[in-house]
């Protein structure tokens, strides 16, 4: 797999500089990488019309349009892509939440910050092409670990939903949490384990999915579910 990344900064030396110190970290870890570098939102903005970017390097503040507003472009149409902000502003840190990003680098930190991001991503990319193997129709199927949206306990059934398919199998909710946690999987329900990835938003009832699919959602479990929530994001 070859992992698709964009660096956007409006400093031209310091964007030479920021690529030249991705690429040496993404070699130490064997990734394969396609680096694509902007001086600018809407420049990055029309190159994700055509490349499907895996990882986002943003400075914040650029004139026109800032790194938080490219984001938010660019997470709507593409809502897996990783989010690492550049930033040398902390003030802008709490408005950047909002987009799930999965670090803050700071620009005078750099050297020191980029390369335990850079090593979080690679285990986050690892994780995401992993497979799980069911017996469906009989024969067996493998689906890709982050290709399940939520599954469903019914009975002595758990039902996985991905965006195409419904895959029952034999099992209990409690084994599936214990097993897939590590994975990104969510208990918001005593019925429903949910993938983070696909979570638009929480209230205090439901979980609403980016296709905008609701499961039901505990209220005991809110605030374990938003820590859980905000853990997966940043990769921890």
């Amino acid at each position: 797999m070859v992992v698709q990344i964009a660096v956007c900064d409006d400093e031209k030396i310091f964007l030479e500089d920021l690529v030249v110190q991705i690429s040496t970290q993404f070699n130490e870890t064997g990734n394969e990488i396609n680096i694509n570098s902007y001086m600018n939102g809407p420049e990055l903005l029309e190159a994700s019309e055509n490349i499907s970017f895996d990882v986002l390097f943003l400075d914040i503040e650029m004139p026109g349009i800032n790194g938080i507003a490219v984001a938010e472009k660019i997470r709507a149409t593409n809502p897996f892509v990783s989010i690492i902000f550049i930033t040398n502003r902390d003030d802008l840190v709490f408005q950047a939440i909002h987009y799930r990003p999965f670090r803050f680098i700071r620009k005078h930190w750099l050297k020191e910050e980029l390369p335990e991001a850079i090593e979080a991503i690679s285990e986050k990319i690892k994780s995401e092409n992993q497979y799980y193997t069911v017996s469906f129709n009989n024969s067996s199927v493998q689906i890709r670990i982050v290709d399940i949206v939520y599954m469903e306990s019914f009975k002595h059934d758990i039902f996985l939903y991905t965006e195409e398919e419904k895959y029952r199998i034999k099992s209990n909710l409690r084994k599936m949490e214990k097993e897939f946690e590590i994975h990104g999987f969510i208990r918001v329900h005593s019925g429903f384990l949910v993938n983070y990835r696909y979570i638009y938003s929480i209230d205090r009832t439901k979980v609403v999915l980016i296709n905008k699919d609701m499961v039901p959602l505990s209220r005991h479990r809110i605030e374990i579910v938003k820590q859980k929530l905000q853990l997966f994001s940043r990769g921890t």
